[in-house]
């Protein structure tokens, strides 16, 4: 069970990173459609904080 959720982990590691830079591209560049921009950058960045502390917990067994 643990080699299974930190595959699926690792993959929204890859994925969150796109869409950080897909929201950074609508924030900066597309002003019509900024709100959705904020959202993605939100959403991202909170994928990432949990799924790179969710790794460091696994990685760490006393």
């Amino acid at each position: 069970m643990e080699v299974f959720l930190l595959i699926l982990l690792f993959i929204l590691l890859i994925i969150s990173p796109i869409t950080l830079l897909i929201g950074l591209y609508k924030v900066l560049f597309q002003k019509e459609d900024k709100k959705f921009g904020i959202q993605l950058l939100i959403y991202s960045l909170i994928v990432l904080i949990i799924g790179f502390s969710s790794c460091i917990a696994f990685d760490v067994n006393p």
